[in-house]
């Protein structure tokens, strides 16, 4: 029980925080999602031909694991340093919000593709391509935005008070940074040789 509780409190360390992190993630996909269907038939066109050659590639054993794990973890990466490094500053804060929302926006926006693409039969496809990777990925970010803003709110306070574990705070979030990386890593091994391979079995419901 003691166990849940810390692991709780290491993940959600801030209830109001935590609310607005969350909130943006979730503006994010759906914005994403929006976005998407308010473009021109042109783009969605694109967007849909994009999306059929990708599993098109995949069927054909045309994707390259090798460069598509290496393109992943530097996406991956330039998400967590950027966000890590930022959260040094006050102005950073404002800028992670805003690094929160994009990545919510990209997971929607691509969510939303397979299902303009394939319709309810996407379901399938888009459930392989968010869990778990995914939704690693979101809890990372979501995790460092949230601890940047402590970090910052912690510089504010001992700059102005005189108050705070400042010590405390950047062993913590140098923990989370490193853990962070970890599951990265992990995530884009998911993303780049699970998810295709996973998706290779049921390919044949979206590409004839």
């Amino acid at each position: 029980m003691k166990k849940k509780t810390k692991l709780k409190e290491i993940i959600f360390p801030n209830k109001k925080i935590n609310f607005f992190i969350t909130s943006m993630m979730i503006l994010g996909i759906i914005s994403g999602a929006i976005f998407l269907m308010i473009l021109n038939k042109a783009d969605k066109n694109n967007v849909i031909l994009q999306i059929t050659n990708f599993f098109q590639k995949i069927a054909n054993n045309g994707i390259d694991k090798g460069q598509a794990f290496r393109n992943s973890l530097i996406i991956n990466y330039l998400f967590i340093v950027s966000i890590w490094i930022l959260g040094f500053s006050i102005i950073g804060i404002f800028i992670n919000i805003l690094i929160t929302y994009i990545k919510g926006f990209l997971v929607g926006f691509s969510v939303a593709s397979i299902f303009l693409t394939f319709g309810v039969k996407g379901l399938i496809a888009n459930i392989l391509y968010v869990l778990p990777a995914q939704i690693i990925n979101i809890m990372i970010v979501m995790m460092l935005s949230i601890y940047s803003i402590m970090l910052t709110y912690n510089l504010i306070r001992i700059i102005v008070s005189k108050k705070g574990n400042n010590r405390l705070m950047l062993k913590k979030y140098c923990v989370i940074f490193m853990f962070a990386i970890i599951l990265s890593f992990i995530s884009s091994i998911m993303e780049s040789y699970l998810f295709p391979s996973l998706l290779k079995v049921v390919i044949k419901l979206y590409v004839s």
